[in-house]
């Protein structure tokens, strides 16, 4: 114990909190009207609603429903399956009428566009004299 007394107070807190916690939560848990109210609200146990009632016929409906939401299921990824082939073969057709479209905009008087530039393209050209320096000078 290099602390000394500091310590020992530190150890004495951690202990208090180490009792206090547990004693708190069965204070405050241990009430009645607390288990009634997490025993609904969590449904910790499920009875028959009836004392009479026929499980066999309750299980075989539980059955049904799930089959049916297999079933469900199955359709919905057909159907994801045949949507990703249409938007496929639609994209197959946009790329084509492109390539088609490119073909058609050919420049026929010898026009020259500008070339394509990016985001940073004023930094390419800046200590080589591209265009910063050529748009200065063409401007004296």
């Amino acid at each position: 114990m290099v602390l000394g007394r500091a310590g020992m107070r530190l150890e004495a807190q951690k202990f208090g909190v180490y009792l206090l916690i547990p004693i708190t939560a069965s204070l405050a848990f241990n009430e009645p009207s607390v288990q009634r109210w997490s025993a609904d609200y969590f449904q910790f146990m499920k009875y028959p609603s009836k004392p009479k009632t026929n499980l066999k016929d309750e299980y075989d409906a539980l059955k049904k429903e799930r089959d049916g939401e297999i079933e469900w299921m199955k359709r919905m990824e057909e159907k994801r399956v045949n949507g990703r082939a249409e938007h496929l073969n639609q994209l197959k057709q946009l790329q084509v009428a492109n390539k088609v479209g490119d073909s058609l905009n050919v420049v026929d008087n010898n026009e020259q566009t500008a070339p394509r530039r990016g985001w940073f393209s004023w930094w390419r050209g800046r200590g080589k004299g591209g265009d910063v320096g050529e748009n200065s000078q063409s401007a004296r």
